[in-house]
């Protein structure tokens, strides 16, 4: 019996599929197969139920299943605590939305390469709304995002917030004065998916502003929209400080209202009852890096 047999143990049970585990760990599913035969051998006991579409808990499995927590919790704050940073090793899986992709994520994946050599970060960009699905789910360790966590057993630790200004391309033709929500609603504006933070601050200020937009266009990247947005296809909100090169060139410039629009609140979020000894110590050097940002 070692510690990677147990450690598959548990998420073979936190996880259901041998498939899903071997993805997680980074073995084949036969390496993640051969684990729980030898941790069962090495015990004398079945732990799992294989007559299922799932891997279910045996009696056993389940009397086993609080000890090995334990352990594991007990193991990772042992690296943690006593290790030196640069001896600290693992894979985390951290989700990331788009604006903060785009602003610090760059230099903090670079402090993180500096002070955790041995720690590979594997990105996924995507949404808030899928981002906390996927937390849901465990399919990511750790997300960087808008919104509230999706229950009571979530750390959450705030990093910060992300200032947004409407922004243009001078060919629009918008007058270059403080302009009212109604006339810049003759112009039209690009939008991320309904499930983004983008699309709904937006929707909000129209209904806050009674502004029905002759169009919208919607898409799925904030690159892309600042993109379209360029090109002088429409209007949108985006982070200055992304796109200070863009602003210093004239290729955008920002719209001014009568109401500036509040910046996006984000936040470093992780589930407190996963084995995952790199989650609180991912998401505190977050904290620290967005809050030298700031």
């Amino acid at each position: 019996m070692n510690m990677k047999q147990l450690e598959t143990f548990y998420w073979v049970e936190r996880l259901g599929n041998f498939t899903a585990v071997a993805e997680r760990m980074h073995a084949t599913q036969s390496t993640i197969s051969m684990r729980i035969q030898e941790l069962e051998q090495s015990l004398g006991v079945k732990l799992f139920d294989r007559s299922h579409r799932l891997a279910r808990l045996t009696p056993k499995g389940r009397e086993l299943m609080p000890h090995v927590r334990r352990l594991v919790e007990i193991t990772g704050e042992i690296q943690q605590r006593v290790a030196r940073s640069d001896a600290i090793s693992g894979v985390i899986k951290v989700g990331v939305v788009e604006i903060i992709a785009s602003t610090w994520l760059p230099k903090f994946i670079r402090e993180v390469q500096e002070r955790y050599p041995k720690v590979s970060l594997e990105l996924e960009i995507a949404l808030s709304f899928d981002l906390i699905e996927k937390l849901r789910n465990a399919s990511l360790d750790v997300i960087f995002s808008a919104g509230k966590p999706p229950g009571d057993n979530y750390v959450c630790e705030p990093l910060g917030s992300i200032g947004l200004e409407w922004m243009a391309s001078p060919s629009l033709g918008i007058p270059d004065k403080v302009i009212s929500a109604r006339d810049l609603g003759a112009w039209p504006f690009v939008t991320l998916s309904r499930n983004s933070i983008h699309h709904a601050r937006i929707a909000a200020w129209m209904k806050q502003n009674d502004l029905r937009p002759r169009q919208v266009i919607e898409c799925n990247s904030m690159t892309v929209a600042a993109t379209l947005v360029m090109a002088g296809l429409g209007v949108t909100l985006l982070p200055p400080t992304t796109y200070q090169r863009e602003l210093q060139e004239g290729v955008l410039r920002i719209v001014s209202t009568p109401l500036g629009m509040p910046p996006v609140e984000v936040f470093a979020m992780y589930a407190d009852d996963e084995f995952q000894p790199l989650a609180p110590l991912i998401t505190r050097f977050a904290v620290e890096v967005a809050g030298r940002i700031a």
